[in-house]
């Protein structure tokens, strides 16, 4: 299956890609398809190289800042049908082995995290509604709170997302942004009749960053402009998505 392998120690994480002669496209999310069965079918192939479908788990996104920890117990919530998802989140960890976890991106950040002297992964969704809401800095400090996530550390990987020069926004989307509680100004470039261009994806870094986590992998993938590869809402209006996962290896 085609994807960006982002690590493969004692854990392994990835980010699938898009596949023109795959069904739907190598579409694996099952909240926004044409069939089911033929996202089941590409889940079934990407469990032939990572962990059985039984292991997964799954959650609903919708937004937010919420964030779940994951046990072994939980192993097939969303699997196999949408419904079984752990509802209202947008992020998940798990220090359980061979748990897959795993969100769901066309034009948001999909953000891998990892502590592999732990060991914990950790994956989450954020696209500007989840940025303005900073769930990147709020799951982080919980995580280190917890004393799982060590920032000196832990890596993060990022997928695929629309970048700085392909993110317009209205001024509303920038007036939420700037209630962050640090310089965001950097990360936005104005431009006429009330619109800015918003680098998601640097702020987020720049979240990881306040917490003291350095060893980051950014993309250089613009899901706007690479469409062979790429799922994008803003191109297509209905699309697939990208799958960002990891588990921790037995």
């Amino acid at each position: 299956m085609n994807k960006i392998v982002h690590i493969d120690s004692n854990i392994f994480g990835a980010t699938t890609l898009k596949e023109i002669n795959s069904p739907e496209q190598n579409n694996l999310a099952l909240h926004v398809c044409i069939h089911p069965e033929d996202v089941l079918k590409n889940r079934h192939r990407l469990e032939q190289e990572t962990l059985p479908l039984s292991n997964w788990v799954l959650s609903w996104q919708k937004h937010t800042a919420n964030v779940v920890r994951v046990y072994k117990e939980d192993r097939g919530k969303g699997a196999y049908e949408k419904e079984s998802s752990i509802l209202n989140t947008d992020a998940l960890y798990t220090t359980d082995a061979n748990t897959l976890i795993g969100v769901f991106t066309a034009d948001c950040v999909g953000l891998l995290l990892v502590d592999e002297s732990t060991p914990c992964v950790c994956v989450i969704h954020s696209g500007w509604k989840g940025t303005c809401q900073g769930i990147v800095n709020k799951v982080v400090k919980q995580l280190i709170a917890e004393n799982i996530l060590h920032p000196k550390n832990t890596k993060a990987f990022f997928s695929p997302s629309i970048l700085w020069d392909s993110l317009e926004v209205g001024m509303e989307v920038i007036d939420q942004i700037h209630q962050l509680d640090f310089d965001v100004e950097p990360f936005i470039r104005y431009m006429p009749h009330q619109k800015a261009y918003l680098d998601n994806q640097g702020i987020n870094i720049q979240m990881l960053k306040n917490n003291g986590i350095t060893q980051i992998v950014e993309s250089i993938w613009d899901t706007k402009k690479e469409k062979e590869i790429c799922f994008s809402y803003r191109n297509d209006k209905k699309t697939g998505e990208h799958f960002t996962f990891g588990y921790i290896k037995e």
